[in-house]
């Protein structure tokens, strides 16, 4: 049985679908099956990431309407990682929650790792389809409105009795933080209530990777935090002091 990753976030506009693309990336990299899917109806966008936009032939609801298999409706997104396989959101009608689940759990048997992006904003019926497995990652920034939104977010992730719901801050700069602009690590942990997984620098070199359709420069500071996290994931003893020193 393969490991269900539901990512998420309190609120929008915290590169949330960034994130997801790329601890999907990186953990096939690592030599994992990997499905990423992608959830949010008639907002989506991982295929624009992904650079495979001008491929996207069917949908979610296409398979969960058993329009087609599975099998039939992924993309390899072979431009962005190995064999990374894609399926991208509905363009209109939400994803039926019963449906997704079993979906879900299918998947889990076909792939090591499944990556769902969530819409950001509060939990709804879209969370239904989440067994009790699942692993929630919640992404926020470290400014107060994201701590305090991601916090509410954990909350409401626990209520569902999954079986983790950890933490990553993103777009995380030092600088800000040292001179108490932002809240520092200990105090991002302590004000969502949430376990820390993983810090990813402010980086230019996302929004490059986001804008062109290709993955990030291996070599920079933001691909070496998501290689830490995948690490992490994978069960490898990665100390969280050492992103104090990104």
């Amino acid at each position: 049985m393969g490991r269900l990753l539901a990512v998420t976030s309190g609120k929008g506009g915290v590169g949330k679908s960034s994130v997801s693309v790329n601890i999907a990336r990186t953990l096939n990299e690592r030599g994992n099956s990997v499905l990423l899917i992608d959830l949010d109806a008639g907002m989506r966008c991982l295929d624009l990431m992904l650079g495979v936009s001008d491929r996207l032939i069917f949908d979610l609801n296409d398979v969960l309407n058993k329009n087609k298999t599975l099998e039939e409706a992924i993309i390899k997104a072979s431009n962005y990682s190995f064999d990374l396989h894609f399926l991208a959101a509905p363009l209109k009608e939400k994803p039926d929650p019963a449906a997704l689940y079993d979906l879900i759990t299918y998947a889990c048997t076909r792939y090591d790792f499944v990556v769902l992006d969530f819409p950001a904003g509060a939990v709804d019926d879209l969370y239904k389809a989440l067994p009790r497995y699942a692993e929630a990652l919640v992404v926020c920034n470290a400014d107060a409105v994201s701590l305090r939104d991601a916090g509410i977010m954990g909350d409401s992730l626990k209520k569902l009795g999954l079986m983790s719901v950890r933490l990553i801050l993103n777009r995380v700069s030092f600088q800000n933080m040292r001179r108490g602009i932002t809240a520092n690590i200990d105090e991002a942990i302590d004000g969502c209530g949430l376990r820390l997984i993983g810090v990813i620098p402010q980086s230019m070199d996302i929004y490059v990777s986001c804008c062109s359709g290709k993955a990030i420069e291996p070599k920079s500071r933001a691909a070496k935090a998501f290689v830490r996290i995948a690490k992490r994931l994978l069960g490898y003893d990665i100390p969280l002091m050492s992103y104090k020193k990104i």
